[in-house]
């Protein structure tokens, strides 16, 4: 036993004088390799650098540039002064990072030789850079593993300690390590990690009264420090056992450093609660159309997909199609009309005929009954959006594209079919192998005869029912696909032989309001736009959308079109459905409400200066609809002062007042001085 024991020795002792052998010719033949480039870096001039700025936001503007939004950048930091950062966190980042920094030059023969000696021999790996290694790598040279880039690296951090002091360089320091979860420098990290500004460590709730805990600090302090070497590795979010290893290794070298007492530390390593990391994250910026920036946010991530960086180093500028008058506009007359906490839910999106442009958006999804009040649109950031991602039934809203069908097959707008109060229609999917069926009430009765034109002006079930049957289910789907109402044949999976009704939960606000510009636009479906263009920091092009984006795709004819689009003038007109809807120019559209006034829609599109098509909805999204909102959850009646929705009703006076508030923001706008 002795014997192997002696002989376990001796072979230790020759793996250390090879391994130093081995580090000698290793350190000779770097010298020799690296004395001529090292020379020619040291006497060239050295830029000295600032600390880069933080990241600018992303701004999201308006089709004017006006701004109505921005995107928070995805490294969040902060510069600071000198000044601003406490002297215990200075303290932790050198015991934690660099021991010798107030000693050497910018690179530290002796840590470099141990770091290496510990690799060769197996010992525990140990970084051997200085902290102004580790800036220079940050500000100067990159992060490619290769030999040049560290003899770079050395050069530039010699150099640079003979121009900045060495508190100047900590201070550059501390405000760009990265500490993980997106921060960089202890700015950032001390507000994620605890909630508080980095020279609020001693403060428990900061702005209240109370003396400073040094003791609060010094845990803070360490623990970020602590994990400043490998943050991904040592995330306290992550691994907080493994951070607490780092914080405790910090405070050792703090005692050894002579920066606290061992009794400091231990109180500081006890307040294990203190350091249990809070991840508060900003706020995200607010925004006048907050589900528009969405949308624009992800689509600029998808647009950015191989260069995130370009994204993520922000300063762009990002001119979209949003309107900003009527996005003002939609939001008020939507909050007008809606003004109490238990009303019905509400999205309203504008979208332009021609161009496909989607122009304007607001929401109003009430806040869980816990006493508190909907922001001003009803909307958070990141939130779910019902004006894209709400399906719902159209009600009579799909009858154009009814009658549009039976148009193709020959029959004209003044063809006349009977109209009784209510009718029977057989649908295997219907309890009873059928579905009955009436009109609302004072339309159609048991003899009359209605034009297409007039059923559809009236919103007549027992015309349109019979009339999808005769134009061909087939070829209504296909235009409703063609036109934009549904994206795939998919959704009409489950739709009964009745959606001719609108009772199949197959379109959202914006796939409603693109599908009658579609009509409006001579039957040609452009695919809805929200990007026109993306210059960068200094206004160079960095993008730019085509004008009309794809799909363009024609549904229907022309000719077919305009009759359709006839048809619809007669909605808002004497003995229409959405009388209220009237203005001083001509408005196409149609109203629908499905059973017991579960939804309710108004779809008005508008020529002679305005052209663009807006649709409201509104409902009720009660949780138990589940997330994608496939089926209703109550009906509207008694909704300020009316006793029950349709389409006709509060929709169209959400419609009607857009128009007028619009009006009084352009003459508010062009009342403000220029410039």
């Amino acid at each position: 036993m002795v014997g192997r024991g002696s002989d376990a020795v001796t072979r230790s002792g020759r793996g250390a004088r090879l391994a130093a052998r081995t580090l000698l010719v290793l350190v000779l033949a770097v010298l020799v390799a690296g004395t001529t480039f090292v020379g020619g870096l040291l006497a060239a001039p050295l830029d000295v650098r600032a600390v880069p700025p933080a990241p600018k936001p992303v701004l999201l503007l308006g089709a004017d540039g006006t701004q109505f939004g921005q995107i928070r950048p995805a490294q969040r930091r902060e510069v600071l002064r000198g000044e601003d950062i406490p002297e215990v966190m200075r303290q932790a980042i050198i015991s934690a990072e660099d021991s010798r920094f107030l000693d050497h030059k910018g690179v530290d023969p002796i840590a470099t030789l141990r770091a290496a000696y510990r690799d060769l021999t197996g010992g525990r790996r140990q970084g051997g850079s200085t902290i102004t290694q580790q800036y220079v790598k940050n500000v100067y040279v990159g992060n490619d593993r290769t030999f040049g880039r560290k003899i770079r690296e050395a050069a530039v951090a010699v150099r640079l300690e003979n121009r900045k002091s060495k508190d100047d360089i900590l201070t550059d320091y501390l405000n760009v390590l990265y500490l993980g979860n997106s921060t960089y420098g202890v700015q950032a990290a001390s507000k994620y990690y605890y909630g508080v500004d980095v020279k609020d460590l001693a403060l428990e709730k900061p702005g209240q009264p109370g003396a400073p805990d040094e003791v609060l600090a010094l845990a803070r302090a360490s623990m970020l420090a602590g994990i400043a070497p490998a943050p991904s590795a040592w995330n306290p979010v992550e691994d907080f056992a493994q951070a607490r290893l780092r914080q405790k290794y910090t405070l050792n070298q703090m005692v050894s450093n002579g920066y606290v007492t061992p009794q400091q530390a231990s109180e500081a390593f006890r307040r294990e609660a203190a350091v249990l990391p809070k991840k508060v994250t900003p706020p995200e910026p607010p925004s006048t159309a907050p589900e528009y920036a969405d949308i624009v946010t992800a689509q600029l991530q998808e647009r950015f997909a191989d260069d995130p960086d370009q994204l993520d180093r922000g300063g762009l500028r990002v001119r979209t199609a949003l309107d900003t008058d009527l996005q003002e506009a939609v939001t008020r007359a939507a909050r007008e009309v809606l003004p109490d906490q238990d009303d019905p839910q509400a999205a309203v999106v504008a979208v332009d005929i021609s161009s496909g442009d989607v122009t304007a958006m607001t929401t109003l999804r009430r806040a869980p009954a816990k006493g508190d009040r909907p922001e001003i649109t009803g909307y958070t950031r990141g939130g779910f959006n019902l004006a894209i991602n709400g399906r719902r039934s159209t009600g009579s809203t799909i009858k154009p594209f009814t009658l549009a069908a039976a148009l193709e097959k020959g029959l004209t707008l003044d063809t006349r079919r009977s109209a009784p109060s209510c009718d029977t229609i057989e649908d295997p999917n219907a309890e009873g192998g059928s579905y009955r069926y009436c009109n609302a009430a004072g339309e159609g009765g048991s003899s009359r005869r209605l034009s297409l034109q007039r059923a559809l002006q009236g919103s007549v079930n027992t015309v349109y029912v019979p009339l999808a049957i005769e134009a061909g289910r087939p070829r209504i789907k296909q235009l409703m696909l063609d036109a934009g109402v549904v994206a795939s044949e998919a959704a009409f999976a489950t739709a009964p032989s009745s959606f001719g009704l609108g009772t199949t939960a197959l379109a959202s606000p914006l796939s409603m309001a693109s599908a009658y510009g579609t009509l409006m636009n001579a039957g040609v479906h452009v695919a809805p736009r929200y990007l026109l263009e993306v210059r960068d920091v200094d206004g160079g092009l960095v993008s730019r959308e085509p004008e009309q984006p794809e799909p363009v795709r024609r549904a229907l004819s022309p000719q077919v079109a305009e009759q359709v689009v006839e048809a619809m003038s007669g909605v808002t007109a004497r003995g229409g459905t959405a009388r209220s809807a009237r203005q001083d120019f001509t408005v196409y559209g149609k109203t629908g409400t499905t059973n017991d006034s579960t939804n309710a829609w108004f779809i008005g599109c508008s020529r002679e200066g305005r052209d663009v098509c807006l649709a409201v909805w509104m409902g009720y999204d009660d949780e138990s609809c589940g997330e994608q909102l496939t089926r209703s959850c109550g009906g509207m009646k008694d909704v300020n002062g009316v006793e029950q929705v349709y389409g006709g009703t509060l929709p169209a006076d959400i419609y009607d007042r857009t128009w007028e508030i619009l009006d009084e923001v352009q003459a508010r706008r062009a009342a403000e001085p220029s410039g």
